[in-house]
């Protein structure tokens, strides 16, 4: 393996009046009551059917990050730090300094800027603490929420992947968005 690694401690990023914290077993309630609504995983590939679920998925990535191929954060807010939403890296490619990032949120957080912000500070980390050089994600095709998140970060929808997720029984298109850092705008 060459290129960035990730540190040993998990790092906690500011998003405004949001933490991007590490995700803990104690989240799990939260996580499953926003991952378990169909309106916000109807784009998604995913389906949640229960808190052991959200259990193994947060003890996946506890270990993905112990490995270096993955982390999480929570997103929680400051005053409560009750877990509202959920983005990170799902995989690193260390030789090629790249990432691809994901991301979901509870509905009643949405529209008002809380994923922008988060995505910022994960840009800003990668980019900067990783050295990465592209960030991507993929998106369900009808899910403009996400694709207005990424464009607003620069991020370039670069084609479609065909029949890329198998999604409760049916193969569905992803569109591929990438973002290099020679690109990247900080708002800062």
């Amino acid at each position: 393996m060459t290129g960035p690694i990730l540190p040993d401690v998990f790092p906690i990023l500011d998003a405004g009046e949001f933490v991007l914290r590490p995700i803990r077993e104690q989240d799990a309630a939260d996580w499953y009551r926003y991952l378990g609504d169909r309106e916000v995983t109807a784009l998604m590939s995913s389906d949640y059917d229960s808190q052991a679920e959200i259990e193994q998925i947060i003890a996946y990535f506890e270990a993905s990050f112990r490995e270096k191929t993955a982390m999480r954060w929570a997103i929680a807010s400051r005053d409560d730090d009750v877990m509202i939403g959920d983005c990170g890296f799902n995989h690193f490619d260390w030789r090629d300094h790249s990432a691809v990032i994901g991301y979901q949120l509870s509905k009643e957080y949405w529209g008002g800027g809380v994923m922008t912000r988060a995505v910022t500070s994960m840009l800003r980390w990668g980019f900067g603490q990783l050295d990465l050089n592209r960030i991507e994600a993929t998106t369900n095709p009808l899910n403009l929420r996400s694709a207005r998140v990424l464009e607003k970060h620069g991020f370039v929808r670069e084609g479609t992947l065909r029949d890329y997720r198998f999604d409760r029984g049916v193969f569905r298109d992803c569109s591929i968005w990438g973002l290099v850092r020679r690109e990247w705008l900080d708002p800062a």
